[in-house]
C-alpha cells in the first residue's frame, strides 16, 4: 500500500490500512439481561452482557420532559438509536449500560419496520 502515503514535515508515514465508514454512531453500550437462576439458597438475578460495544447514536432529553404509555408515566433521559445486532433480540425488560450507569428501556421500536434501526428511549434506574 506505497500509494497512500502521509508527509507531515520531513517525516513520511505509509497508511497500512483503510477501513472506509460513516461516523453517525458517537457512543457504545451494552446490552444486558437479568436472568433467574435457583441455587440452594433462593432464586437470584445475575446479569448477562447480552451484546457488548453496541454503536449507538445518543440523544439526550431535558429532565422536564416525559412520555406517556399506557397510563403509566416514565421520565425521558434520552433518545437511542442503534443498528439491530444480527441474531440477537432485545426486550423492553433488558437493561443498558453506559459509562457505568444503568438505563431501562421505556419504550423500543423497530425504525420503519425494516429490521435494522432500534430506537429505544431510555431512562435511568435510580
Amino acid at each position: 500500500m506505497s500509494d497512500y502515503l502521509i508527509q507531515a514535515g520531513e517525516t513520511s508515514i505509509e497508511a497500512t490500512s483503510i477501513t472506509n465508514g460513516v461516523a453517525i454512531h458517537n457512543i457504545s453500550v451494552d446490552v444486558i439481561r437479568m436472568t433467574r437462576t435457583t441455587t440452594g439458597t433462593g432464586t437470584t438475578e445475575v446479569p448477562v452482557v447480552l451484546v457488548n460495544d453496541m454503536p449507538c447514536h445518543i440523544k439526550w432529553k431535558s429532565g422536564g420532559e416525559k412520555i406517556l404509555f399506557n397510563k403509566e408515566t416514565h421520565y425521558l433521559d434520552a433518545i437511542l438509536r442503534c443498528r439491530k445486532p444480527a441474531g440477537v433480540t432485545i426486550l423492553k425488560t433488558d437493561k443498558i449500560s453506559y459509562l457505568g450507569e444503568i438505563y431501562e428501556i421505556v419504550d423500543m421500536n423497530d425504525f420503519n419496520n425494516l429490521g435494522t434501526l432500534l430506537v429505544m428511549a431510555i431512562n435511568k434506574v435510580t
